[in-house]
């Protein structure tokens, strides 16, 4: 090559790492540009911004956190709790359910469980137990937790809350057992209690915990309403505690304290490239990564010898920083509009008390933010998982219902305590044991009952679509899981399982 092609070559090669370097400085202006105006947009309309901003103000007297997470640590694990434990309202493809108090023992990987077993464990328990319980009867909650900390913000009082929720659900299961009623109740409420440690948390993580927390004593009051050993005071007392819930209120809540945690985890991630790496590829060590699911040219340049060695490095040392120079911005404002989307959406929500109402909307955001070019998933890594973060409105809807059928069916059985009988209908449930017929968030409209000819009654929600069914148990178009109410063409409260059903469901696990 003569010295004037080779001179013409580096020429080249300087105006195109030169543009190059332009275009990354331009993206990253932008960015930031256009981030500042969404800012100063949320702040004139009053949304908060600042870590600070979510602080909690609890009198030290009235927070029951630092009693709950003091008697959360005194709990050892059992030869069984927290690990297994008995079945509790396990939905069969007929849409009844079995009734776990009632198994006189139950199997789980090939080992086979007895009550005795749980019942040391409860006793071993004893006392964290009662420390709990009696922490949880406190006014309020304030974890204290540090916004600003962004991804290093650890919370550990999470995992606790759902291991809390199968110790009071089995110690239910074991008093009823025993025919011992004031005790199942005591623990029921204790159940029905745990998702408070995590009311005023605001973050979307803490509030799914919080929702699988009540779906899991939502189960354990079906357990129990099977039974005769709880009296109607027993139940009322379990009816006041699920009236204190709420979900569709602290799901916006939550979004909106996401948006801030997010918003200060961006600020902390362009100023660390390990911390960056960590975020981007942490969970690859645990959760490996199939060779379908990344882009093509890492896939062929792992083909190659030592490819997968420069792959690591490109991604980890040459893309983390580039995105944290050009694009995180971008991806920051995108995050933040996310989010903000959501919040204003579950506001609706909260509203109307209907996911109808507010499911278009949820698409119609989804479009706007689904864009599958290769550029825009460059820019924009944490993408993907908004599809399902868009689901948490949904579900926030749903927690809601399944807390109205609980109070219905609470109500129901109080009803049938003192008269003897179902109601014709849920209106005459009002005053005596409701003040108005519970709400299905699925449609806004009361709760859908009926007293069947058996005088056993039939209490569902219309189900994810909407639209009232009958209560038809059978599964919805493209849904496969029998085990999952909500894939049902109606949400119906179950009924126990028949008696060749309950046989069979210990047949087909190896219990005979």
């Amino acid at each position: 090559m003569s010295k004037r092609r080779f001179k013409l070559l580096c020429q080249l090669m300087l105006a195109l790492v030169a543009l190059g370097v332009a275009f990354l400085l331009f993206e990253r202006i932008r960015g930031q540009i256009a981030l500042a105006a969404f800012k100063r947009e949320l702040a004139a309309k009053g949304e908060r911004l600042t870590p600070a901003e979510l602080a909690v103000s609890v009198p030290e007297a009235d927070n029951g956190a630092p009693a709950f997470h003091e008697a959360v640590d005194q709990l050892k694990e059992g030869l069984i709790l927290p690990k297994s434990h008995p079945p509790r309202m396990s939905v069969l493809p007929s849409g009844r359910a079995i009734i776990g108090y009632r198994e006189p023992e139950w199997m789980e990987e090939k080992i086979t469980n007895r009550w005795e077993q749980v019942e040391s464990d409860l006793h071993t328990n004893a006392l964290a137990l009662a420390n709990v319980r009696a922490a949880l009867e406190m006014p309020a909650f304030n974890n204290n937790l540090d916004y600003a900390q962004g991804v290093d913000l650890l919370l550990p009082h999470l995992a606790s809350s759902r291991s809390l929720c199968v110790w009071f659900g089995t110690e239910s299961q074991l008093a009823i057992r025993r025919d011992r009623g004031h005790d199942a109740r005591r623990s029921l409420v204790a159940q029905a209690r745990l998702p408070r440690p995590m009311e005023t948390d605001r973050l979307l993580i803490s509030e799914l915990v919080r929702i699988a927390v009540g779906a899991i004593a939502r189960s354990s009051t079906w357990d129990a309403l099977q039974s005769d050993v709880l009296t109607e005071d027993d139940w009322f007392a379990i009816q006041a505690t699920w009236e204190q819930q709420a979900y569709a209120d602290n799901m916006a809540s939550a979004l909106e304290g996401d948006r801030i945690y997010s918003d200060v985890s961006y600020d902390l991630l362009r100023g660390s490239n390990e911390r960056t790496v960590h975020v981007f590829y942490g969970l690859e060590e645990w959760l490996p990564v199939e060779d379908d699911e990344r882009p093509w040219w890492e896939r062929n340049l792992r083909a190659l010898p030592l490819g997968k060695e420069l792959a690591e490095f490109l991604k980890r040392q040459v893309y983390c920083r580039l995105w944290r120079f050009a694009w995180s911005h971008q991806a920051q404002l995108l995050g933040m509009k996310m989010y903000h989307g959501l919040t204003e959406i579950a506001r609706i929500g909260v509203e109307k008390k209907s996911f109808s109402d507010v499911q278009i909307l949820v698409e119609q955001l989804e479009a706007e933010m689904d864009c599958g070019s290769d550029y825009f998933r460059l820019r924009y890594p944490f993408h993907n998982p908004f599809f399902t973060l868009s689901a948490s409105v949904k579900k926030a809807m749903q927690a809601e219902t399944e807390r109205s059928l609980v109070l219905c069916a609470i109500a129901l059985k109080r009803h049938y305590l003192r008269h003897d009988e179902h109601p014709e209908t849920l209106d005459a449930l009002v005053p005596e044991f409701l003040a108005a017929v519970p709400t299905d968030y699925m449609n806004g409209q009361p709760l859908k009952y009926r007293r069947n000819a058996d005088g056993s009654f039939t209490l569902y929600s219309v189900g994810e679509d909407g639209v009232d069914d009958g209560g038809d148990v059978a599964l919805a178009p493209d849904r496969t899981n029998t085990r999952n109410l909500w894939h049902r063409k109606d949400f119906v409260w179950p009924q126990p399982a028949l008696p060749e059903e309950v046989e069979a469901w210990r047949r087909e696990a190896g219990r005979d």
